[in-house]
């Protein structure tokens, strides 16, 4: 697995959960909340989704690797 693939991706998850989340709670608190929440949180969703197929991706490749030189 290359190892910084995975970080970034990590990284980028949680850059993610943290506007998703801070967007989230504001627009509890407020009704119509500002103007950039609604950007923030689909900002975060987007980068939440990415950096979950990113991370996917190289699990499985990982995993296939390992299930690739065992059956050899």
């Amino acid at each position: 697995m290359r190892l910084a693939t995975l970080i970034v991706g990590e990284i980028i998850l949680l850059f993610a959960s943290i506007l998703v989340f801070r967007s989230a709670w504001t627009l509890l608190d407020q009704y119509y909340g500002q103007s950039n929440l609604w950007a923030m949180l689909i900002i975060g969703v987007i980068l939440s989704v990415i950096a979950l197929v990113l991370i996917n991706y190289e699990v499985k490749c990982e995993l296939y690797k390992k299930n690739h030189k065992a059956s050899k």
